[in-house]
């Protein structure tokens, strides 16, 4: 059977040519640079345009955050900058680096083909509370998911295990992911979190000094 030839592509790669062309044209005529340069590059320049094409490339892929390989396995960039909870925000610590890979199973979310686990404090259980920076000592040596995860499951919420939006009790959930903290002006500490209202979900952040609760659970990997 043929292939049909698929013309969106086709229109986005003139239209990629087309801005291509302006911003090299525009940026020639501000150094009054004639189409001479053509054979410069094509010969004794070649060598420093390829170069200068590698590099542009490098830095658009680590400023990417996610690329889609299925309807149910992404790639998340943890080594893009995590976005800031409120503005002001400074990151204090930040865990994670690289590409890992995001897929949704029958049986729940892998990070790295590691099932994510929704962990709760023994001092969470049983209508107990705990303070953020004390919650936060005990992930010492577990493997807390990254902020650009939540971020990249917000782009892709149909990844999303649907027993995330409650517990068993019917309440909602509040995912906290650890694996970065944020700092304000004060030097109060956040972390930021990801919840269902309802019809749809959201992300939010929390305050290490109120109390976290059976429905704050920390997204881990499982060891």
């Amino acid at each position: 059977m043929k292939k049909k030839l698929d013309w969106i592509g086709v229109g986005q790669f003139v239209a990629f040519l087309m801005s291509v062309f302006v911003i090299i044209r525009d940026t020639f005529k501000e150094v009054k640079v004639g189409i001479e340069i053509i054979q410069w590059l094509a010969e004794d320049g070649r060598e420093f345009f390829v170069e200068t094409l590698t590099q542009l490339g490098d830095k658009f892929i680590k400023t990417q955050r996610v690329k889609v390989l299925s309807d149910t396995v992404i790639m998340v960039n943890l080594d893009v900058a995590p976005k800031l909870p409120f503005d002001g925000a400074e990151i204090e610590k930040n865990e994670g680096c690289g590409w890992v890979k995001i897929e949704k199973r029958e049986d729940g979310l892998y990070v790295d083909d590691r099932k994510v686990v929704l962990y709760l404090s023994e001092r969470q259980k049983g209508g107990q509370t705990i303070k953020g920076y004390e919650l936060r000592d005990e992930f010492t040596g577990k493997l807390v998911l990254h902020p650009n995860i939540l971020d990249a499951l917000m782009e892709h919420f149909h990844l999303i295990p649907e027993d995330w939006k409650k517990d068993e009790n019917g309440n909602t959930r509040y995912i906290f992911f650890w694996a970065v903290i944020f700092r304000n002006s004060d030097g109060d500490l956040f972390v930021r979190c990801l919840n269902w209202d309802g019809s749809r979900w959201f992300w939010n952040y929390r305050w290490l000094d109120i109390d976290f609760n059976s429905d704050n659970p920390a997204a881990v990997c499982a060891s």
